[in-house]
Order: C-alpha cells, then structure tokens, then sequence
C-alpha cells in the first residue's frame, strides 16, 4: 500500500494540485495548532514543505491522511474519474460551480483525475462514496456466484429491508473481528440490484515514527464487499468477501432482502459450470464465436487435466496428480499424445481462455478468463461481460438449470 501512496502522491501531483485541497485534507486531521505545513506562504514554498513532508516513510504520514489519500487514490485514474462524472450526473451535481480563473487554458491542473478525485472526496461526498461503490462493484475478478432454484425472484429495496440487511451483515463481520463500522450502499441498474458494503478489514499493526523512537500502531482499513443480483436469472454474485463468510452473506441476502430464506443454499446453488464438452472433444475443441462480430478469437491459453484413482478402502475417487499445459497459442494442443485420457480417470480440471474483442484503439481489448467447475469464473468484469457468460453457455460449459428443475419435477 505504501508503494501505491507513493506513486499518487508524486512530485507532479504536489507542484499541481490546488493547494486549498491539500490545505483542506490536513485541516481534517490536524488543530490548527499542529498543522505541519505553513499553507499562508509563497506557494513555491508551500510545495516544497510539501514535497519534504511526503518524503518520509508512509508509515510517519498521519493516519487519518493516509486513509483519505487510499479512497482517493482509487478514483485518481481515467477510469475512476470517468465514474465519477457519470455519478455527479446522475445525481445532478455540478463539480466545479465556480467557473474557470484563466478562461484562456485549456487544460486546467485541476482537471487531471488525481485532483478530480480529491476535489470530490472533499466538496461532494455523496457524489465520491456512490463512485467508490461502483467502482468497487468492477474491481473483483473471482467471485462468488450462488444460483437459486426457479427464476424471476425480485426484491423491493425499501428503507427498512436495506437497514435489515446492513444490521445483520455488520454482525457478520464484526464476528470476525472486523470491526462495527458499516456502510451500505444500495443501487438498482439495468433490472439488476447491486449492494455495496463497506465495513472494517482485520486489524494490521505497522511501525511508525514518533519523534526520535519508533512505535507500534493498530491500523483497520476500510473494505469492500460487493453483491449483484441479477432477478430474472436469480444469480447472485458476492466480491471482495473472505471465502469463509461467502455462503453467509448470500444467506443473509436471501433472509433479509428477498424474504426467501435458504435461497441459495441448495445442492445446485454452486454447481454452476462443467467442462464436459470440452473433455469430450479433447485436444481438437476449440470456441466458435462466429456468432459474434466483436469477437475477433478466444484462445484456450492453458488447461489443467487432474488424475483420479478409485480408492476401494474409502469407497470414493482420489486424487493422484495434475497435467498442466500453458500455451498462448493454444494449450489443447499438448494434450495430443501425452498420458492424459479424459474419461479414464482423468479430468479437464479447469482452463483459462483469452478472448479477443474489437476495440476502438489500434490493438484489440484482450478479457482473460479463468474457468474452473463447479462454481469458479474469474475476469475483470468489464463492458464485455455480457459476451463473456453468453460465449460460455453458447458451448454447454455453463450448467442448464431448467433441464435439472424439469428432472426434479417428473421425480
């Protein structure tokens, strides 16, 4: 974290951010009293104190700064900047009221994303804190995904559900032992229904400068538990949440915001995937994505194969050993000859694949995707997220929950 801090808080950013910002963020934590930087000076003089101020080791600066400069940090980008605009819209928030003091430039310091973001976290906290949620809502790449037993199971996002849900997860993270800090955020988008908690991470000791000694100090940073739930297909997916406590908080939704206790806790509420089809077109399988004109190709860029051995003491198959294949070209492939025959006690275990998408830049946008059965698909969900789960389900990796709901009912 201390490396991150030190990157957005460069030499750059000090000789061009608004000073009355800075001023502003020390002002939070600080008595007037015991503010390190004299900010009534020349301003050369000003960004040079600064500069010597942020020279020191992260773990010197004050606590309190170090925690505002995370948040910001994670906005300061092109992306984050970007999200916050589409969210001070949205609001109807207009970021800078004032107009601009040199009309005549046409590319004002204050403009860049790292000063946008504190500007924000500064002058329009609601505006930053619904950005923050939707970018936490892109940021996780694996997550969790629980399936419900029948489709089209909605939910009213009334004031007394959101604060039921808020109370009951905050007891599942302050037991263990995350602290009672919690803040829901609660968004609708596109017939889907996002939540983003923030709550306490484990506490962390560090070692900080006091004077001429050195100390040791608590520190809990903020986290970011992400759930989308999609009504029409009853999936829901949890981000940024300890595995251990996965199955809880989707129970806790199920309970609390869908009235449907026990929701996502049956037997095929995880067994989501297969790479069946896959095993049973061996070496030669490869995707067709003809069907899509933004998909340029997908390449299965590495598989592994897991041996199995029937164990007649215990009853049950175990494990034995894995066959792992990498190859941007094509991992398949090295399967051809090898040991590995699927159907007889071998199994294609998981891959990784890279999709090729058109793209406005000169180069196409590559999405690499992690697939692994029964219930693991990680990416960067990103705005082909929709193309990624229909190329899926298009070759049957994706399990057909209605054909299992049909089983069930002729039984």
């Amino acid at each position: 974290m201390g490396s991150d801090l030190k990157k957005f808080v460069n030499p750059k950013f000090l000789k061009t951010i608004d000073l009355g910002l800075i001023e502003e963020l020390f002002a939070r934590h600080f008595e007037p009293e015991d503010v390190p930087i004299h900010f009534d000076g020349e301003d050369s003089v000003v960004r040079s104190a600064l500069a010597k101020h942020f020279e020191a080791a992260v773990t010197a600066w004050n606590r309190g700064i170090v925690a505002d400069l995370h948040r910001v940090a994670d906005l300061g980008s092109n992306e984050g900047m970007q999200i916050i605009l589409n969210e001070a819209r949205r609001q109807g928030v207009v970021l800078y009221p004032d107009p601009e003091t040199d009309e005549k430039e046409s590319a004002p310091a204050r403009h860049d994303p790292k000063h946008v973001a504190l500007h924000t976290y500064l002058h329009h906290k609601s505006v930053f804190e619904a950005a923050a949620d939707f970018h936490a809502l892109r940021a996780p790449t694996a997550l969790a995904e629980f399936r419900g037993p029948e489709r089209d199971v909605s939910a009213d996002l009334t004031a007394e559900i959101t604060e039921a849900f808020k109370v009951a997860s905050m007891k599942l993270f302050a037991r263990d032992l995350q602290g009672e800090y919690c803040r829901l955020g609660p968004y609708e988008e596109d017939g889907e229904i996002n939540l983003v908690v923030s709550h306490g991470a484990p506490v962390a000791t560090t070692p900080v400068v006091d004077g001429d000694r050195e100390k040791i100090i608590p520190l809990r940073a903020v986290k970011y538990a992400t759930l989308r739930y999609s009504p029409a297909e009853a999936r829901l997916f949890i981000g940024g949440v300890a595995k251990a406590q996965q199955a809880d908080l989707a129970e806790i939704f199920a309970r609390q915001i869908l009235g449907r206790p026990g929701f996502f806790s049956g037997k095929d509420a995880r067994d989501l995937y297969t790479l069946d089809p896959i095993s049973e077109a061996g070496p030669d399988f490869a995707f067709d994505h003809r069907y899509d004109d933004r998909i340029l190709d997908v390449r299965i860029v590495a598989a592994a194969a897991d041996q199995f051995e029937w164990d007649e003491a215990e009853g049950k198959w175990r494990y034995v050993r894995s066959w792992v294949s990498k190859d941007p070209a094509g991992a398949l492939r090295h399967f051809e000859g090898s040991e590995v025959r699927f159907g007889k006690g071998w199994r294609l275990g998981e891959i990784s694949f890279r999709v090729f998408m058109k793209s406005e830049g000169k180069r196409p946008a590559q999405v690499t995707v992690r697939l692994k059965p029964p219930g693991t698909l990680a990416f960067r969900r990103t705005r082909f997220e929709k193309a990624i789960h229909t190329l899926i389900a298009r070759h049957g990796l994706e399990k057909d929950r209605d054909a299992g709901m049909v089983v069930d009912a002729a039984e």
